[in-house]
């Protein structure tokens, strides 16, 4: 019998707790880390919106039933009353009828009886949870890798998933991009029992301010008032400062409304700023992953902050118990995930912005378009519609989407390199020698990127296409923050592959004075077995290098086919393995000599 498959989960949230329960509940064993000394969650509540039902489901169908039961189950024929602040009816939108034509309810929950259902599913599968105690660094290593606690030890582990928030750990560790961005709104959010608003839900549009509220079962309403404010406004208040003055600015509101506010249980009102994040191109470090607000922290416009940690969880639990490696499984969780959360990232954002009303222009021009359409969020039906992949069987391994190393012997510090496959076939000859690259770069201490075809075949190049295409933008990402660049091309009729052309054409999107890959390392790959092909192609490949301004190094390389693996013995490689670890090599090092230099990796106007 294998070894079961060992996971340390980075945070007990919503995210964290969720994949815990559906990776324990496949066999894996499970530790989950926890900042807080008790696991639970506030307050307040959101609604649990088709797509996360069906993550559940997914998950577990316990989970499911569990929810149902401690959740307010949207009816049928159930509205959502859309109102001005004066009291005004703008539009009664069928939330009822919308979740049953998409075959499940949405169920509005509170955040502490969803916690309570995941920490005890989790439990009863087999997880472990660790209180009071962060995970503050990790390593990666051949096998495995190392977790490093709050607490001063060390953990050996099959893979690590870093859910530990908007402010991550293990995020910052991975991608090291800084803290997250303030939206222009905070957020105060609590319950109230016996409203006068009865069990329906409600949306209510006041300048810079508006108020959801969703029933969650026992005559109780949660309630979310997002307003427009400086960053550090509300929270420096407290949570009791921030209701009076909550109430203070709703005092010529609808009087249910204001009531709601008065008569809510001043011990469970929470206070926070808005914030979210770009869409990061990369989720995945060889063993380690990010999951739900540490990998794609949205504003609450579209409610779907914990829906798409609940979708993560799904995929994740279904892609480790899979028979693929552990890298293989994450790259493959990264590929699935990545840019529907980045695109669900983007809508929330224009969704926000669109919410708050915080003049009198902006606030007749948002009702004015509740009242047309008939409902709030414009872009929810496509968000709403995602619906779990069947079961993974035994597959291939496929390249990983990132490979890093933590070597500490690399005098030069750890340079970071892109590596580039111009072959739209998945698992072809020049995917392969990518790889084979990659892997060499990586024994080298350098941090790897590997683009294969299927990533890299965009739509027809235009300009500002990146600021619409997270895949363009993930790719722009990686170049910018590129020591040195690989470039593998077959030779496709003694030509530079048109796929690689155009994915290099985006270099002209980065904005501003662009200087291009000015000073990068490029290392060049002819890939196929006719000898003239290789020669057009390596002097393609070259010539795309200095217009580009990058560094061509003096090895261009040409192969028949995908070195094997280097041996463990240390026997003298084949000539063509030869000429690319010589590539590689000098590759690594001259990206290294920049990275020393402290040259920085920012491609753009900054640059």
């Amino acid at each position: 019998m294998s070894r079961r498959r060992s996971v340390v989960v980075a945070g007990g949230g919503i995210g964290g707790l969720a994949a815990a329960a559906g990776m324990a509940a496949r066999g894996l064993d499970v530790t989950v880390v926890e900042r807080a000394g008790r696991i639970g969650g506030g307050g307040s509540g959101l609604v649990l919106y088709p797509n996360g039902m069906r993550a559940a489901e997914a998950l577990s169908p316990q989970i499911s039933a569990r929810l149902r039961q401690v959740g307010h189950i949207t009816r049928p024929d159930e509205v959502r009353v859309l109102m001005s602040a004066d009291g005004t009816v703008l539009a009664e939108e069928p939330i009822g009828a919308a979740a049953d034509d998409m075959g499940t309810p949405q169920i509005p929950v509170l955040r502490s009886a969803l916690h309570r259902v995941l920490l005890d599913e989790a439990f009863t599968a087999g997880a472990a949870v660790r209180l009071a105690t962060t995970v503050t660094d990790y390593t990666t290593r051949p096998g495995h890798v190392t977790v490093r606690l709050s607490d001063g030890t060390a953990v050996d582990c099959d893979a690590l998933i870093g859910a530990d928030g908007i402010h991550s750990a293990v995020r910052a560790r991975m991608l090291g991009d800084g803290p997250p961005t303030y939206r222009g709104y905070t957020s105060v959010r609590g319950r109230t029992t016996g409203s006068a608003l009865g069990q329906r839900g409600y949306v209510v549009n006041g300048r810079g301010i508006q108020l959801f509220v969703a029933p969650v079962g026992e005559d109780t309403l949660y309630w979310t008032a997002k307003i427009t404010a400086p960053a550090g406004v509300w929270p420096s208040k407290g949570p009791a400062g921030a209701r009076l003055a909550l109430l203070d600015a709703l005092r010529d509101w609808f009087v249910p409304v204001v009531a709601l506010v008065r008569d809510a249980d001043p011990t469970e009102i929470v206070v926070t700023d808005i914030h979210d994040r770009d869409p990061a191109p990369c989720w995945v470090d060889g063993r380690v992953a990010l999951l739900g607000d540490a990998a794609h922290p949205m504003v609450p416009a579209l409610g779907q902050g914990a829906n798409m940690a609940l979708e993560d969880a799904a995929v994740l639990a279904d892609t480790l118990a899979s028979n693929a490696t552990v890298p293989d499984a994450l790259a493959a969780y990264a590929r699935e995930r990545v840019d529907r959360a980045g695109a669900v990232v983007l809508a929330s954002r224009r969704q926000g912005a669109l919410d708050q009303g915080a003049d009198r222009v902006e606030e007749e021009r948002r009702n004015a378009r509740f009242k047309s359409a008939g409902r709030k969020d414009a872009e929810i039906a496509d968000v709403l519609a995602w619906r779990p992949g069947p079961p993974r069987p035994e597959r291939a391994p496929v390249l990983p989407v990132t490979v890093r190393t933590n070597r500490g012997d690399t005098p030069m510090g750890a340079p970071r390199i892109v590596v580039i496959s111009g072959s739209l076939r998945s698992g072809s000859t020049c995917d392969r020698v990518a790889a084979w690259c990659a892997d060499r770069s990586a024994e080298q201490g350098a941090s790897v990127r590997v683009f294969t075809g299927s990533e890299i075949d965009f739509p027809a190049y235009r300009p500002g296409l990146a600021g619409t295409h997270a895949a363009v933008a993930g790719f722009l990402g990686e170049l910018r923050a590129a020591h040195g660049v690989i470039l593998v091309s077959p030779t496709y009729h003694a030509t530079v592959s048109g796929l690689l052309k155009n994915a290099l054409d985006y270099v002209n999107d980065i904005g501003g004075p662009v200087p291009y890959l000015e000073g990068r390392a490029i290392g060049t790959v002819a890939v196929g077995a006719a000898a003239q092909g290789a020669v057009s192609t390596l002097a393609t490949l070259r010539t795309i290098g200095h217009a580009l301004r990058g560094w061509p190094t003096p090895v261009g390389v040409a192969v028949a086919a995908a070195p094997e693996q280097p041996s463990a013995d240390g026997s003298a490689l084949d000539p063509d393995a030869a000429r690319l670890v010589e590539m590689v090599s000098q590759v690594v090092w001259l990206s290294g000599a920049r990275a020393a230099a402290g040259r920085s990796a920012v491609l753009g106007a900054a640059a």
